[in-house]
């Protein structure tokens, strides 16, 4: 289409059409034909409509797998996924207890600090994952977070031998929380989940909490087709 035709489509004036085709073509969502100067969507946006579908399907597949989590433990669950350098809470089911840690689906979070962004790191290869670092930022989020680079590996490390991570007072003063990733059929990282609350309550019971989002991360794993006898991680 030309702008004059996308301008009408979307109710908008030609000048601000332009300005967002700009942007469209160079993040690489749209091209111009050269011969006619029409706009056409590229492949990119597919890739785009991809996510977002394997998110929806995603959560709904999770959701029941969740709740038996949340009801066997009655603390607050989790689904994460990756975003760049951030978890994002695609899902969230409330504990029942009167003091528990404030999240809200939706919100983002940094890799380093939490159980979930620690678990999606150590499923990634070597590769992956020492791309990832070099472009994170170690804020503190509280005196106890992991910034400095090398003893964050080291934990990475612990969390591959482990199966889960474990954020303890790293991401909140108060909060403890232990999560492990989600891998599909291929056994590429599609996400993970966590169990989280106040540190008093989750302190002694990180590692029985820890087995038990593994065994629910292989039962989702498994629905998305990967073999009963696949390791949780």
């Amino acid at each position: 289409m030309g702008v004059t035709a996308i301008a009408e489509q979307v109710g908008l004036d030609k000048a601000t059409v332009t300005r967002l085709l700009h942007t469209l073509i160079t993040s690489g969502y749209a091209a111009r034909e050269a011969a006619n100067r029409q706009y056409r969507l590229t492949g990119k946006i597919l890739n785009l409509a991809h996510i977002a579908s394997a998110r929806i399907d995603l959560l709904a597949l999770a959701r029941p797998h969740l709740r038996r989590l949340r009801d066997d433990l009655d603390e607050t669950v989790h689904l994460g996924v990756l975003d760049g350098l951030k978890v994002v809470y695609l899902d969230k089911l409330e504990s029942t207890n009167s003091i528990q840690l404030l999240s809200a689906v939706g919100q983002t979070m940094p890799l380093h600090s939490t159980s979930l962004g620690k678990a999606m790191l150590a499923a990634l290869s070597d590769t992956e994952l020492e791309a990832t670092l070099a472009k994170m930022d170690f804020t503190p989020r509280t005196e106890r977070t992991i910034c400095d680079l090398e003893q964050f590996r080291e934990e990475i490390l612990r969390t591959r031998r482990r199966g889960y991570a474990i954020d303890d007072r790293e991401n909140e003063p108060l909060g403890a929380c232990v999560a492990t990733a989600l891998l599909d059929a291929a056994g590429q990282l599609v996400g993970a989940i966590s169990v989280a609350g106040p540190h008093f309550r989750v302190r002694d019971h990180l590692d029985r909490f820890g087995k038990a989002v593994m065994t629910t991360a292989q039962s989702i794993a498994q629905e998305l087709g990967a073999s009963a006898t696949d390791p949780p991680t």
